[in-house]
C-alpha cells in the first residue's frame, strides 16, 4: 500500500476534481457510503446504538453523510455537534440531512458504536481546553470506536505529542497517512482500514510491507541450491543468541548454516542446533570467541551470505572480529546487535565494503550509529533511517513497531506485520537469521529484507494465535516460520 502525505492526499482530491472524476461533494458522498458500507459489513449489530461525532470541517461533513446513511439504513443513530454545525464547503451542503437525523446536546454516558469525525487530516494545531475535554470524553466510553479518515487530535505528518482519539478501527480514504505507521500516533489509529474512493494515486510518500516471497524448490534441488548462510554469533554467555539465530535460518530455508562457536558454548549449541556445522573456536578468558584470521578467511569465501554481530560481545576482541570480516567480506552480509555496537566505533567500514550490507538496528542502536540521542531517532524513525541507507549505501532495517526497510536509493517501506508480543529479547537474533537465509538463497539485499521482516512478523502473528501477549517467545517465532 502507498503512504501519502498531507498535501499529496489533497493534491489527489484536486486532480480527481479538476479531471472531471468527481466534484468535491461527490468525493464526500462516496467517502460517506463506503464508510458506511464497511460498519455495515464488518462492526454493526442491528441493534447497536450509534452515536456520530461531528466536526465543523470535512470531517464532521463525512461524519454527517455516514450518520444519514445508516440512519436510512434502519440504524439507530445519534448525532452530536460539539462544537456547532459542519461550515465548510461541501460539509455544508449536507446540512439538510439533520432534519432527518436524531440530534442530540451531549456525547452520551453509554452506547454501543462510537464514531469520532471531529477533526480530520487538517488538523495541525493543539487542542484547546474545550476540544480535548471532547475528545477525552469519548476515549472514557465503553464502546467500539472508530475514526473516520483520521483520529481526532492527531497529526497526519508532524511527530508532535497531543491528546487525540483511540481509535479501535480508523476507516481512512484514498491511503494510509505517515501516523498510521510512525509513533507516537500510530498507537491512536488501531486496525486501519484504507476506503478506496475512486482517486487515483500518482505521488507518495512511502510503502508499506505486504507480503513476501520465497523461491522456488524443483524437484531435483539440493542443499547447494539454497545457500551457505555463515553465522559470526555468539560469545560465551550468549549462546542463546547464536542459537536462535542460527535455528531461524535454518526455519527460513538455508541450506547450509555454519556457525563460529567458542569452546565454552559448544555443547549448547550443538545439542540445540543439531542441524547446523559448526566451526570450533577457542574463549578468551573475558568470554570473547577466539577467532583468528587463519580460520575466518576460508570460511568468508565458502559463503553465500555472512551474519556477523548477534551476541558477539562488546569486547575489543569482538571489535576485531568485526572490523576484520568486514574489511574481508565478498558476499552480502547482515550486521547487527553488537556487531553495530563495534560498527559505529569505525563508521567508514561501510565505505569501503565489497558487497551488499543490511544493518538491524533498533532506535538506540541507530542512535549510536548516527551521533544523536534514541528520542531524535523515535521521533524521526523515517527520516533517519533513510539518510543513513542513501549515505552508506547500505540497506537499513529499523526495528520497532512497524520495522522501516530503507534502501540505498532512497526508498523507504513499513512492514505491516508483527505486535507487541514480539518485544522480547532474542527477538533481534531471529531476525537476523532469517535475513541471513534469505540472502544466501540469492535474494537480492532489499527484496531480502522486506520479505524477511515480512516472515518475521507473521510468524510472531501466528504465533500469537497459541500463546499470550506477554508469554511469546522468539522460539515460537521459529517454530512459526515453519508452517509459512
Amino acid at each position: 500500500m502507498k503512504i501519502l502525505t498531507v498535501s499529496q492526499i489533497r493534491a489527489a482530491e484536486e486532480d480527481a476534481v479538476k479531471s472531471g472524476i468527481f466534484s468535491f461533494m461527490e468525493l464526500m458522498e462516496n467517502a460517506a457510503e463506503k464508510s458506511a458500507d464497511y460498519l455495515i459489513k464488518n462492526v454493526l449489530n442491528k441493534n447497536d446504538k450509534i452515536c456520530v461525532v461531528c466536526g465543523k470541517g470535512n470531517n464532521g461533513g463525512d461524519g454527517l453523510v455516514t450518520a444519514y446513511i445508516l440512519s436510512n439504513g434502519g440504524y439507530d443513530v445519534s448525532v452530536v455537534f460539539p462544537f456547532g454545525k459542519p461550515m465548510s464547503f461541501p460539509a455544508n451542503e449536507f446540512l439538510g440531512y439533520c432534519d432527518y437525523l436524531n440530534e442530540i446536546e451531549e456525547i452520551p454516558e453509554k452506547c454501543d458504536v462510537l464514531i469520532d469525525a471531529l477533526f480530520g487530516i487538517g488538523f495541525d494545531r493543539p487542542l484547546d481546553s474545550i476540544a480535548s475535554s471532547v475528545i477525552d470524553k469519548m476515549n472514557g466510553i465503553s464502546a467500539k470506536k472508530i475514526a473516520i479518515d483520521i483520529p481526532s487530535g492527531v497529526f497526519a505528518d508532524k511527530k508532535q505529542n497531543g491528546n487525540a482519539f483511540f481509535a479501535d478501527i480508523t476507516l481512512t480514504f484514498i491511503a494510509l497517512k505517515p501516523c498510521f505507521v510512525l509513533p507516537p500516533f500510530n498507537e491512536n489509529c488501531g486496525k486501519a482500514e484504507v476506503i478506496d474512493i475512486g482517486v487515483p494515486i500518482k505521488e507518495f510518500a512511502y510503502k508499506t510491507i505486504d507480503g513476501y516471497s520465497k523461491p522456488k524448490r524443483r524437484k531435483n534441488a539440493h542443499k547447494g541450491d539454497f545457500g551457505r548462510a555463515l553465522l559470526i554469533t555468539g560469545c560465551y554467555g550468549m549462546a542463546g543468541a547464536q542459537i536462535l539465530c542460527a535455528k531461524a535460518a535454518l526455519s527460513s530455508g538455508a541450506g547450509i548454516v555454519k556457525s563460529f562457536v567458542c569452546d565454552k558454548n559448544y555443547t549448547a549449541f550443538l545439542s540445540s542446533v543439531p542441524e547446523a556445522v559448526t566451526v570450533p573456536v577457542g574463549t578468551y578468558q573475558n568470554g570473547a570467541m577466539q577467532i583468528s584470521e587463519n580460520q575466518l578467511f576460508p570460511e568468508i569465501a565458502a559463503a553465500d551470505s555472512v551474519v556477523i554481530g548477534c551476541g558477539i560481545g562488546r569486547t575489543k576482541e569482538a571489535e576485531e572480529i568485526v572490523n576484520m570480516a568486514l574489511s574481508n567480506i565478498s558476499v552480502p552480509t547482515v550486521i547487527d546487535a553488537d556487531g553495530l555496537n563495534a560498527l559505529s566505533l569505525n563508521i567508514e567500514l561501510l565505505r569501503r565494503k565489497r558487497a551488499s550490507v543490511i544493518i538491524t538496528p533498533h532506535e538506540g542502536e541507530m542512535a549510536k550509529l548516527c551521533g544523536v540521542s534514541a528520542q531524535e531517532i523515535r521521533q524521526n524513525r523515517a527520516e533517519y533511517a533513510k539518510k543513513f541507507a542513501v549515505t552508506y549505501e547500505v540497506t537499513v532495517v529499523l526495528k520497532g513497531a512497524n520495522t522501516i526497510v530503507a534502501t540505498p536509493d532512497g526508498r523507504v517501506y513499513f512492514n505491516t506485520t508483527g505486535n507487541p508480543g514480539m518485544a522480547t529479547g532474542g527477538s533481534g537474533d531471529v531476525l537476523a537469521g532469517i535475513i541471513g537465509a534469505c540472502l544466501a538463497a540469492g535474494e537480492e539485499a532489499n527484496e531480502a529484507a522486506k520479505n524477511a521482516v515480512y516472515m518475521h512478523g507473521l510468524a510472531g502473528d501466528n504465533a500469537l494465535k497459541k500463546y499470550s501477549m506477554e508469554g511469546l517467545l522468539p522460539s515460537d517465532i521459529i517454530n512459526e516460520l515453519k508452517t509459512l
